[in-house]
C-alpha cells in the first residue's frame, strides 16, 4: 500500500482517486490516508480500505469478533449479508467452526472478499469467481486489491509475462502471474491460508455432482431466472445501481429475471464504444421502454467523445495510464471505452450479466475432448508469440490445476478454468481500473454456476439452455443487435440514434 502512495508522489487526494475501490489487509503497518477507513486490529492483522467498499464485521454466536466482510453478498435466502454486522450462529469454540462457517459463505453470491482471523486458524475467503480482486505477497504479509496496492517496494517485474508485451500486443496475465514476481493472484473456489500464505480448495466438494441429464433443461431454466432473479431484486433493492442494456442474450436475461424489481433501478444505459456497438445501444433503447425504465435511460457515446476531443488526447492519456496503475499493468482498453467508462451514471454499483456465458458452454471446443493446448488458448495469456511457446511454457501449471480438481469436476474443466482462471483476470482484474464506478454480477453465485455446468456442454453449446432461459423469462420479441445490423430498416432506425 506504501508504493501506492509513493505512485501518488504521498498526495492523499491523488491516491484516494487512482486506487478508489480498493483495500489492503496486512500485518505491516498500513498508511493512513485521508479519508480511507480502516478495522482495528486482529492478531496483529489490519484492513484498510476505501470507503466505497460496504464493510460487515463478522461476529460469532458469543458476539466476538472474528473478521470482516468487504463488498456485497447475498445469502441463498436472498437477504443481504449485513450491511454493517453478520452474526453467526455457532461460537469460534466449537469443534466444527471452520465446517459451518464454509457452509454458511459458500452460497453467497456477490462481490466480497471475507477475512476470518481467529484463534482457529486465518483464512481469507473470497466471492465465486473473485469479483472483488485479491492478490497476496507472503513475504509482505498481506492481501490486497491489486499489485501497487500489495507492495511496499517498488515492483519486481515478472520476467514470465513481461509487462511490455501484454501492453504493448495484449493478451492477459494468468494462471496466478502478476506483474510482480512475488505478487500472486488467488484461485477462484480456494480460501487463503494467512500463516502459511498457501490456497487450499474449499468448493467444490469431492461428493458435488454436475451431471444432470438434457431432459432437466426447462426444470434448470426455470431454477437460474429464479434464483439470478432474487440476487438481483436483493441487490437493487439495498444498493443505489444502475443498469446496462444491450443488444445481447446475457443483458435481457438479468434485466427480464428481475422485472418484478427494477423499480429499484436507479439509472439504465447503453453505450456506444464501436461501430457494432450502436446496434446494442439501439436495441438497449427499446429494451428500457419495454421495461418501464426509459424515463432513466441514458445512451453514452463513447466514440463521440473521442471524435469530436471532447476527451482530448491528454486526458484519455491519463486515464489509460491510471487503468494500468489500478490493475497492475493489463492491456489497456480502447479510448472509447476509457471515456464511455467514465460518464457512466452515479450509481454505488454498476450491475452486469457475465458469467452467463457457461450457460452457452463458450470455452468448449466442438469435440467437446480435452486437451491442455485449448484449455491455454482460451486463457489467452501473453508474453509468448506462438500457441506453442505457451503450451510448453505454461502447460505443466495448466496440468498442474487439472490434476487438483475433484474428480466429479473432470468432465467440467473447461468450465470451472473459466471460473477459477478466467474470470478472476478479466473482470476482477480488469474492471478494477475504471474508476467510476464498482461492478457487480449477480450471476456470481455458485448455486447458479453448479445449475449452469449441470447440463452437457453439448446441449448448452447449441444454446438450448440459453433459449429456455429466455422462455422462462418472458423476455420479449425484440431484435438483438446483430438482427439489428443485417435488416435495412432496423439499421437506418439505430443510425438515427447518433445522427
Amino acid at each position: 500500500m506504501l508504493t501506492a502512495l509513493e505512485l501518488c508522489g504521498g498526495s492523499h487526494a491523488n491516491f484516494a482517486e487512482k486506487f478508489s475501490q480498493q483495500y489492503c489487509m496486512s500485518k505491516r503497518a498500513l498508511p493512513r490516508i485521508d479519508g480511507w477507513s480502516y478495522t482495528r486490529k486482529l492478531a496483529g492483522w489490519q484492513l484498510g480500505h476505501c470507503p466505497t467498499l460496504d464493510h460487515t464485521d463478522i461476529l460469532d454466536a458469543n458476539g466476538k469478533l472474528i473478521g470482516w466482510m468487504l463488498g456485497v453478498a447475498v445469502q441463498a435466502n436472498g437477504q443481504i449479508v449485513g450491511p454493517r454486522q453478520h452474526h453467526l450462529e455457532y461460537a469460534l469454540n466449537d469443534a466444527q467452526f471452520w465446517e459451518k462457517f464454509e457452509a454458511e459463505i459458500t452460497p453467497w453470491a456477490g462481490r466480497y472478499v471475507v477475512f476470518a482471523i481467529t484463534t482457529a486458524g486465518k483464512r481469507v475467503y473470497f466471492d465465486p469467481v473473485t469479483d472483488l480482486p485479491a492478490v497476496f505477497h507472503r513475504q509482505e504479509q498481506c492481501v490486497a486489491s491489486s499489485v501497487y496496492m500489495a507492495l511496499s517496494r517498488p515492483i519486481a517485474w515478472n520476467n514470465r509475462l513481461p509487462r511490455r508485451r501484454i501492453i504493448r500486443k495484449g493478451g492477459r496475465y494468468g494462471l496466478q502471474q502478476t506483474c510482480d514476481a512475488h505478487v500472486f493472484r488467488v484461485v477462484s473456489n480456494h480460501y487463503l491460508d494467512l500463516e502459511t500464505f498457501a490456497l487450499h480448495r474449499h468448493w467444490p466438494k469431492a461428493d458435488d455432482q454436475f451431471d444432470r441429464p438434457a431432459s432437466d433443461l426447462d426444470e434448470v431454466a426455470e431454477q437460474i431466472v429464479h434464483k439470478l432473479g432474487m440476487n438481483t431484486g436483493a441487490i437493487v433493492a439495498n444498493y443505489a445501481c444502475a443498469l446496462p442494456l444491450s443488444g445481447g442474450a446475457d443483458s435481457r436475461t438479468l434485466a427480464y429475471s428481475a422485472r418484478a424489481h427494477l423499480h429499484h433501478v436507479k439509472h439504465a444505459f447503453s453505450h456506444r464504444i464501436s461501430r457494432m456497438s450502436k446496434f446494442d445501444c439501439y436495441v438497449g433503447m427499446r429494451l428500457a421502454e419495454d421495461l418501464g425504465l426509459a424515463d432513466r435511460f441514458q445512451l453514452i457515446d463513447g466514440v463521440k467523445l473521442v471524435e469530436t476531443g471532447a476527451y482530448s488526447d491528454e486526458r484519455l492519456n491519463r486515464l489509460k495510464w491510471q487503468y494500468m496503475e489500478r490493475t497492475g499493468y493489463y492491456h489497456p482498453p480502447s479510448a472509447e471505452i476509457l471515456a464511455a467508462a467514465e460518464e457512466v451514471p452515479p450509481a454505488q454499483y454498476t450491475l452486469r450479466g457475465n458469467i452467463m456465458e457457461l450457460t452457452r458452454a463458450n470455452q468448449w471446443p466442438r469435440s467437446f475432448e480435452f486437451s491442455v493446448e485449448h484449455g491455454l488458448s482460451k486463457l489467452a495469456l501473453g508474453g509468448r508469440d506462438t500457441l506453442d511457446e505457451n503450451l510448453n511454457y505454461w502447460g505443466p501449471d495448466y496440468q498442474n490445476w487439472v490434476d487438483g480438481l475433484p474428480a466429479s469436476t473432470k468432465d467440467r474443466v473447461y468450465d470451472f478454468a473459466f471460473v477459477e482462471h478466467l474470470l478472476p483476470y478479466s473482470l476482477g482484474g480488469g474492471l478494477l481500473g475504471f474508476r467510476q464506478t464498482s461492478y457487480l454480477n449477480p450471476f456470481n453465485d455458485r448455486a447458479l454456476t453448479s445449475l449452469a455446468i449441470s447440463l452437457p456442454p453439448q446441449s448448452r453449446r447449441k444454446r438450448k439452455l440459453n433459449a429456455a432461459i429466455h422462455r422462462a423469462c418472458n423476455t420479449p420479441d425484440i431484435p438483438r443487435a446483430l438482427m439489428v445490423k443485417r435488416d435495412e430498416d432496423l439499421r437506418r432506425e439505430a443510425d438515427k440514434l447518433f445522427a
